[in-house]
């Protein structure tokens, strides 16, 4: 029984090195998508484009990653999934070598979305090849070291612009080497990368029909995020912070999703993922109700923030431990692909959303806007667990 315990808290050494090769893939990721957005915002400002161009030419990223979602299974069984991930990451740089030598604007448009296109591949394949590799006692600490990490790169990516004094042309040439750097592990852990395919037809209809509260779920987590990255500092300067603690306040979420997950992973390896993200979903409705009162509770605001971003953004990875448990091959590359277009749909949706709550109920329509996702992706969680008895998931035939 001891031995038996020691393996469920300390996960083989094998299966922690097959988790090495996407979590630094992603980790690369993240960072270089983190530097993008405030670079090319910057670069089109000083070109004289106009906030409108510059946040129309932002939302193709989350428009190629949707468009090119679609596509992506049937690109790994033309292809193989390790070779997309390869051709992601070298488009990746190439996208950025383009940024630097051209000035025309329908051309960047283009750009965008390519980049989007390569990033969504990258998602999709490295959440389904850490999924299908994770065994079933570590799983959710595998996944949420997997989104941690994601959320750090995302987090060190802007800091790198402010650590080069805001030199365009230093910060280009790391967003045009580090998605270089992800080719090392691609090609050192080649041989774990799974296959991701399976034969006969795919049953997707089923899955989606099965996976809807799981969708609901991602859906709230992938408002939450770009509303947060969005409007948080305007909702903290309107709630009476003063002058940059609302910026502060969106760094403190931030962080709290880069602590917080992993420990909802350990606890869903104990108490089951489902248990873990109807607590995680809990978590997200109560923190959206009581924003309002978190903005006036002082020192405590931080700390409050600080739980409610790690608790609530550890759905998504909670989402992806449930799946990788449930599916496998072409099933769960089909899963996160669905994950992957809703979340783009959140992404794309997800602002203008809370934003016309603000200007219909005043600066708390945010915080309603996202309670409203999150009360919907708890009750359709609870009722599908209490429906299958603690299993959404089956694999159909």
């Amino acid at each position: 029984m001891t031995d038996a315990l020691t393996e469920r808290r300390e996960p083989p050494a094998g299966m922690v090195r097959i988790a090495i090769g996407p979590i630094a893939v992603i980790g690369v990721f993240g960072m270089t998508l983190g530097m993008t957005y405030p670079l090319l915002a910057r670069m089109l400002e000083s070109n004289g484009a106009s906030s409108t161009v510059i946040g129309l030419n932002g939302a193709m990223t989350p428009l190629g990653m949707i468009v090119t979602a679609f596509v992506i299974p049937a690109l790994v069984r033309r292809t193989g999934a390790w070779r997309l991930m390869v051709g992601a990451s070298a488009g990746t740089s190439a996208v950025m070598v383009m940024f630097g030598l051209t000035d025309s604007l329908p051309v960047w448009f283009v750009l965008r979305a390519v980049l989007g296109a390569c990033a969504v591949a990258m998602f999709i394949l490295s959440e389904t090849w850490i999924s299908e590799n994770a065994g079933e006692a570590y799983r959710g600490r595998l996944l949420t070291a997997y989104t941690s990490v994601l959320a750090l790169g995302f987090c060190v990516g802007p800091a790198i612009l402010s650590l080069t004094g805001n030199s365009v042309r230093t910060a280009l040439a790391f967003a045009v080497l580090s998605p270089v750097i992800a080719l090392v592990p691609l090609f050192t852990e080649r041989s774990a990368v799974p296959r991701m395919e399976s034969s006969g037809k795919a049953p997707v209809t089923a899955l989606v029909r099965q996976m809807s509260a799981l969708l609901a779920a991602v859906l709230a987590v992938s408002v939450f995020d770009a509303v947060t990255l969005q409007f948080l500092p305007l909702y903290g300067e309107r709630s009476g912070l003063p002058t940059g603690q609302g910026e502060l306040a969106l760094t403190v979420l931030l962080l709290g999703q880069v602590a917080l997950q992993f420990p909802l992973g350990w606890l869903a390896d104990r108490i089951g993922g489902r248990s873990a993200l109807l607590l995680s979903l809990a978590a997200g409705t109560v923190g959206s109700l009581l924003l309002p009162l978190i903005m006036d509770s002082g020192g405590w605001m931080w700390p409050l923030v600080a739980i409610w971003g790690g608790i609530a953004f550890s759905g998504y990875p909670l989402v992806l431990s449930i799946l990788g448990a449930d599916l496998g091959g072409q099933n769960l590359l089909l899963a996160n692909t669905a994950f992957a277009v809703v979340w783009g749909v959140g992404g794309v949706v997800g602002p203008p959303y809370a934003g016309a709550a603000m200007d219909l109920w005043g600066t708390d329509g945010m915080a309603w806007s996202l309670a409203s996702l999150w009360i919907l992706a708890l009750v359709a969680a609870a009722f599908t667990l209490v429906r299958h008895g603690g299993r959404a998931l089956r694999s159909p035939q």
